[in-house]
């Protein structure tokens, strides 16, 4: 099994600040993960003006000149830095930065240009599933085929911050792996490592969490995402899952191999003298350990 890829999103947690943005880098290769992520996005590539959300709108924009500073950053640290392009020119930004991976948000898994033009990059595509069907998703993926890209990972995602528990629905994993024959992941947006551990157990190849330094603090995403000591702990369990799920093949392994003869029935010999009576022997003895 291939190492599961664990993604610290911070989003807009870095809460306006450029020093906390690469606060969140460091910590997350502490933590042990493999990417941190942004949002590339512009209120008004995002929302009409007209519309009443538009002033309610409290996602941070991320800098353009604030992504070449991070971007150094993560590769000083050893993470991969990526961002979620929300309109067009994201993209453009984000290949002068030199991302090696896209993710699609949930929201524009119908937003046909964008993924016409993240396709044509040619790189590996993370596509979000939050609030989608089959047939949503099979439409997204023929675009991305067609403009260029064929390597997906389909992540499920529940788009309620956080979900209810019986929303989770982890089983879409294995529908999705089985329908579209890709690998699958799982956006997290639930309060405890439970549901990316089990995910894990399900197939998940990709782990994305939202991170932050303290839920109490002012902005959209801080009080369902993880902190940093829960996102230690989160990595830690789920190499622990991905090392306990081992090959697939039923064999013994190493240590079962050893004890086999000891665990095992074996023929007692009766005619032994008293003094050996109620031992096991082995075969050279005329029969064998238990």
């Amino acid at each position: 099994m291939s190492k599961v890829k664990i993604i610290a999103e911070v989003g807009s947690n870095y809460d306006g600040s450029l020093d906390e943005a690469k606060a969140y880098i460091i910590e997350a290769s502490k933590c042990g993960c493999d990417a941190i992520k942004f949002q590339t996005l512009r209120k008004d590539k995002l929302i009409a003006p007209c519309h009443p959300a538009y002033n309610n709108f409290c996602n941070l924009e991320l800098p353009d000149k604030w992504h070449y500073p991070l971007k150094l950053v993560a590769d000083e640290y050893g993470i991969e830095f990526m961002s979620t392009p929300f309109y067009l020119e994201a993209v453009d930004l984000l290949e002068s930065v030199g991302v090696k991976t896209y993710k699609i948000a949930s929201g524009d898994i119908t937003f046909t240009p964008l993924l016409e033009k993240v396709a044509q990059t040619h790189k590996p595509v993370l596509l979000s599933t939050g609030a989608s069907s089959l047939r949503d998703i099979e439409q997204a993926l023929n675009t991305l085929h067609k403009y260029g890209t064929s390597d997906i990972t389909l992540l499920h995602a529940v788009s309620n911050y956080p979900p209810q528990w019986h929303e989770n629905n982890l089983y879409a994993l294995k529908i999705m792996s089985h329908y579209f024959d890709l690998p699958v992941g799982i956006s997290d947006h639930s309060p405890s490592p439970i549901i990316p551990i089990m995910a894990v157990a399900l197939g998940a190849t990709v782990i994305e969490k939202h991170i932050t330094f303290s839920r109490s603090s002012i902005g959209p995403d801080h009080f369902f995402a993880t902190t940093i000591d829960e996102l230690r702990d989160m990595v830690r369990q789920v190499r622990i899952a991905e090392t306990a799920l081992g090959t697939g093949s039923k064999l013994p392994c190493e240590s079962e191999k050893l004890q086999q003869h000891n665990i095992r029935r074996g023929i007692y010999n009766t005619a032994l003298e008293p003094a050996t009576k109620g031992i096991w022997l082995r075969p050279e003895q005329g029969g064998k350990n238990c």
